[in-house]
């Protein structure tokens, strides 16, 4: 009868289209890891990593026999294929610790090193003794000098005073500055006065309390060679 004949032939044809199904199925995986294996030598010749071998399962990657130093490197090149599903790596092959630096990057700098700490400055003075320390510390690294037989202060004089100001800021009210001019023998009395008139304005437009620095004079010094065209300050209790 027709429909027995039919049913005998219908697991036949069953069959068949199973075996072509896998045919096709088997062609299309063989292409697609052959397609793969070819990208995936190009990717590696593109990195520079030789010296190992890539297979595919479908789109599933194995690497073996790459150098420890370039397996994460192969690693990496091969997950950046598009169609690449996992990769894995075999063998006694283990990437390096660390980041690795693919072909054409620089590789990366350590961080920089911390500046170096500032150097400890001493503590600020807070009585007669210690201002009077620092003072002399001061004019005696920078004294503070003039031009002969003017109230001019020279470049390092002028340096020499604004550093007694920046110190001279923070004193404390209970101490005042006497400030001395000096000149050379032979000089005129009135121009040590002036130097130290020269110094007190100075240090007042710089900070310095207008109270707590004044001006007296000397008539002359036994210093040479320039030594005497100067001031002396010296501190004082109130």
């Amino acid at each position: 009868m027709p429909g027995t004949r039919w049913s005998r032939l219908l697991p036949t044809a069953l069959l068949v289209t199973l075996a072509l199904t896998a045919i096709s199925v088997w062609s299309a995986s063989d292409d697609i890891e052959a397609e793969l294996t070819a990208r995936a030598k190009n990717a590696l010749a593109d990195v520079g990593v030789s010296g190992g071998q890539v297979s595919f399962s479908g789109r599933d990657a194995n690497l073996t026999g790459f150098p420890p130093d370039k397996a994460a490197q192969a690693m990496d090149a091969i997950q950046r294929i598009d169609g690449v599903r996992t990769v894995e790596i075999s063998g006694d092959t283990a990437p390096p610790a660390g980041p690795v630096t693919t072909s054409g990057e620089p590789p990366s700098q350590p961080p920089p090193s911390p500046p170096p700490s500032p150097a400890p400055t001493s503590a600020k003075p807070v009585d007669k003794a210690g201002f009077q320390a620092e003072i002399d510390r001061l004019l005696a690294a920078t004294p503070i000098t003039f031009e002969p037989d003017t109230t001019e202060l020279t470049a390092d004089g002028e340096r020499g005073a604004l550093e007694i100001a920046k110190l001279l800021t923070d004193a404390p009210r209970e101490l005042r500055f006497r400030i001395t001019g000096q000149v050379a023998t032979g000089s005129d009395r009135k121009l040590s006065m002036n130097r130290a008139l020269t110094v007190e304005r100075l240090l007042e437009r710089n900070g310095v309390k207008r109270d707590q620095a004044y001006s007296t004079q000397r008539r002359n010094s036994d210093g040479a060679n320039g030594e005497g065209r100067r001031v002396d300050i010296t501190a004082e209790q109130r």
